[in-house]
C-alpha cells in the first residue's frame, strides 16, 4: 500500500461530497472561506480525470434552483447506474434541504427527482450509501427539530419511494458527521457527534469509537465484538470499502482537541481493527475532506487542517485556527512496477537530472505526477 502522488491546485473545499463514475472523480459543492454564498447559486461541480489528475471546473448549463441543487455544505452523493444523487445539506441563507436531485454526467445536467412516500426531515451531517436498489440514510443533524437523528430511511430508486425503516436491535446513538459504509448488505457505521444530554445539542460532545452495522437481510442493529488496534472516536473522517474491507482515514475530536491523520483497516470476517502504515507521503492531519475509489486506487482531496498561521494574523482565531486545503492524494493498493520506478524517480532527489534521460512518455507521466492543478490558488485561508 502506498501513497504514489501528492498535488495541489484542485478544488478548495470543505464538506463537500464525491462519487467516481466510469474513472472520473465528480465533486459536488462544499464551502472555501472567503467565497460567497449569499445567493441561491447552483451548486458548483468539478470532475477529476483519474488517469491524468487534472482537475476541470464545469460549466453550470442550468441555472434554476430547483433543477439544481443550490451551494451546500454536509451533502451526501451517492452513484447509482451512472449517475449522481444528491440530498441534504445546507447553507448559511437557505438552510437544509429535503429534495432529491439526480445529476447526469453525459450532458452535464440536473433534474429535481420526482418522489413519493415519507422523506427523512431536512439535514446535514448525514450519511448515505447504496445497498441493491436502495439508498440508505442514517443520522445527521435536522434542522427544524434541531436534533441529532438516529433514524434510518430508504429511498428505492426503482419505484422513487421514501420510507422510514423500521429496525431491531440496538440502533448506534443520535450523532452526525459519522461515516456509513456499504459491505455486502451491511452498512458499517463509525464515528459521528453527539451531545451528553441524549439527541438535543447543548455543545457537551460525545465522540463515538464502537462499531455498528445494519444489516438489510434482517433491518436489524448489530455491534459485533470487535479485537485489534481500534481507532478513537472522531467525526468528520473518511470511510470506504475495498474488497469486502472497511478503511478510515483522519478526522476530528474535539474531546481531544486533535485531527487525525491515521488509517485504519476493519476486516469483518475476523472482526479485527489493524492500523494502516503506508509506504509514502500521504495527507496532513485533517477534517471534512473527501475519499472516493477508482478501481484499486483512492483518491483523497480537500478538508480543513489546523493553520500554522502566525498567532498575529488578524483572521487568526486564538484557540484553533483552521486553514482549507485545495491538494490532492492517491492511495494505491497495489501499484504497478512502473509507478514504483516513477515514485523512486521523484523520492531520488535528482528528479531534474534523471528526468531528461527517460522515454517521453515516463516524463509525461512524471510530469502528471508532479504538476499542480490550477483551479484554485497557493493561498491559505482562515475561519473558525
Amino acid at each position: 500500500m502506498h501513497w504514489t502522488v501528492r498535488l495541489d491546485g484542485g478544488p478548495r473545499r470543505v464538506n463537500h461530497a464525491a462519487v467516481a463514475i466510469g474513472d472520473k472523480v465528480y465533486s459536488f459543492g462544499g464551502y472555501c472561506c472567503g467565497e460567497n454564498y449569499d445567493t441561491r447559486q447552483p451548486i458548483d461541480v468539478h470532475v477529476l480525470d483519474s488517469v491524468t489528475y487534472r482537475w476541470r471546473s464545469l460549466p453550470q448549463l442550468d441555472v434554476d434552483c430547483e433543477t439544481a441543487p443550490y451551494q451546500r455544505y454536509g451533502h451526501t452523493a451517492v452513484e447509482y447506474r451512472g449517475k449522481a444523487y444528491i440530498w441534504g445539506g445546507r447553507n448559511d441563507i437557505d438552510g437544509a434541504s429535503g429534495l432529491l436531485h439526480e445529476y447526469d454526467p453525459v450532458s452535464n445536467s440536473w433534474r429535481l427527482l420526482p418522489t413519493m412516500g415519507r422523506a427523512p426531515p431536512a439535514r446535514d451531517g448525514h450519511s448515505a450509501c447504496v445497498i441493491d436498489d436502495l439508498m440508505v440514510v442514517f443520522g445527521g443533524f435536522e434542522e427544524e427539530f434541531q436534533r441529532f437523528s438516529q433514524e434510518t430511511f430508504v429511498f428505492n430508486f426503482r419505484t422513487n419511494r421514501w420510507s422510514e425503516l423500521k429496525t431491531f436491535g440496538v440502533a448506534p446513538a443520535w450523532r452526525d458527521f459519522h461515516t456509513a459504509t456499504a459491505i455486502g448488505r451491511r452498512m458499517y457505521v463509525f464515528g459521528g457527534r453527539s451531545d451528553q444530554l441524549g439527541q438535543f445539542h447543548s455543545s457537551r460532545d460525545v465522540y463515538f469509537d464502537k462499531l455498528k452495522y445494519l444489516d438489510l437481510a434482517d433491518t436489524t442493529w448489530y455491534e459485533p465484538d470487535v479485537f485489534g488496534d481500534r481507532p478513537s472516536g472522531r467525526r468528520s473522517h473518511s470511510a470506504w470499502c475495498y474488497r469486502d474491507k472497511l478503511y478510515i482515514f483522519g478526522g476530528f475530536s474535539g474531546a481531544l482537541n486533535r485531527h487525525f491523520d491515521d488509517m485504519y483497516e476493519f476486516d469483518p470476517v475476523p472482526s479485527r481493527w489493524t492500523k494502516i502504515n503506508p509506504v509514502g507521503l500521504g495527507p496532513t492531519a485533517r477534517r471534512r475532506q473527501c475519499t472516493v475509489l477508482v478501481g484499486r486506487r483512492v483518491f483523497l482531496f480537500g478538508g480543513t487542517k489546523p493553520s500554522r498561521a502566525p498567532k498575529t494574523n488578524p483572521l487568526t482565531l486564538q484557540n484553533n485556527p483552521l486553514a482549507d486545503l485545495s491538494d490532492l492524494f492517491v492511495f494505491d493498493y497495489a501499484p504497478s512496477l512502473k509507478e514504483l520506478a516513477a515514485m523512486t524517480v521523484l523520492n531520488s532527489g535528482q528528479y531534474e537530472t534523471l528526468v531528461s534521460c527517460l522515454p517521453r512518455d515516463l516524463r509525461n507521466d512524471l510530469q502528471l505526477m508532479t504538476q499542480p492543478n490550477r483551479i484554485s490558488g497557493p493561498r491559505e485561508e482562515l475561519y473558525g
